[in-house]
């Protein structure tokens, strides 16, 4: 199983060894998924280490080379005056996609600078939904604040956390974005992924998953990926079992009521597999 969500950004001394790390997630069941750079001094200040460019990207790198399976994603901050030399660097030197969390700014204001991610034929991976940093920042990272992707007809982006706690409006997009596909047949490769890491909680995670898959919006199941936002040091292995058991559980649930009431039509018996196996692999293709 896949993990898309997982951050190298240590909560206390240093990484765990690739070594430790595999055998943490390999205890979950986890076998592969993504593992993110270390973030921009914008995202949170980190006197410790290097937060150059070049030194996070050689850091990714060095560390996913010992982690088969296990893509690197590089962090941008789009508003950087060297954004576009990142991109270009980034890409040649083998990066499996990147990640950004527009805390300081809107999606809008840097559509320039995506769409050059874009043309690397890579993906983008968002974060959506409230943000527990030392900023404003909820107005930039609301669902609605990523409408304006729609200018860039082929990107290929994730937003994580389902938008917590905007669920609906993040439902909504989502089908608004398949819309544009529809309504502009062969000229839009754009994509847009549903990242369930948590955001929503246990508490919500069932009326969260009713929505996905019974809105009648749109059909979303090739385009949901799962994962944890578990970081390096340590992988948290308890935490993704019980959501691994808890997301699964939970739709079958909703597969089961669908057959039995015959009121929507059943998510599909390998809507699972899709979910933590083959959705990642179509993120990560170029």
């Amino acid at each position: 199983m896949k993990d898309c969500h997982i951050h190298l950004m240590p909560l206390i001394g240093p990484a765990e060894a690739p070594g430790v790390f595999m055998k943490r997630a390999a205890d979950a069941g986890i076998d592969g998924g993504t593992i993110m750079s270390l973030p921009p001094r914008s995202f949170r200040p980190d006197p410790e280490r290097s937060q150059h460019w070049k030194d996070r990207l050689e850091g990714i790198l060095e560390y996913t080379s010992s982690t088969p399976g296990f893509n690197p994603f590089f962090w941008i901050d789009p508003t950087e005056s060297d954004i576009y030399e990142q991109i270009s660097c980034a890409a040649r030197s083998g990066i499996a996609g990147f990640k950004c969390i527009c805390n300081h700014f809107y999606p809008k204001s840097c559509l320039k600078q995506f769409s050059a991610v874009a043309e690397t034929g890579l993906p983008i991976h968002f974060h959506s939904g409230i943000l527990f940093d030392h900023y404003p920042s909820s107005e930039f990272v609301r669902p609605l604040a990523f409408e304006p992707l729609l200018e860039i007809k082929d990107i290929k982006f994730a937003l994580a956390h389902v938008g917590n706690p905007w669920v609906d409006e993040y439902v909504l997009l989502y089908a608004k974005f398949q819309a544009a596909m529809r309504n502009v047949p062969g000229e839009r490769k754009l994509r847009m992924f549903i990242d369930l890491t948590p955001g929503v909680t246990r508490l919500r995670r069932k009326e969260m998953f009713r929505m996905l898959l019974l809105s009648g919006y749109a059909d979303c199941s090739n385009d949901i990926i799962w994962g944890t936002d578990c970081r390096i040091n340590k992988y948290d292995t308890e935490k993704s079992s019980i959501y691994l058991e808890f997301d699964r559980k939970i739709i079958e649930e909703i597969r089961q009521e669908c057959l039995e009431k015959q009121r929507f039509p059943a998510p599909a018996e390998d809507l699972w597999e899709k979910i933590t196996e083959s959705n990642y692999k179509a993120f990560c293709s170029r």
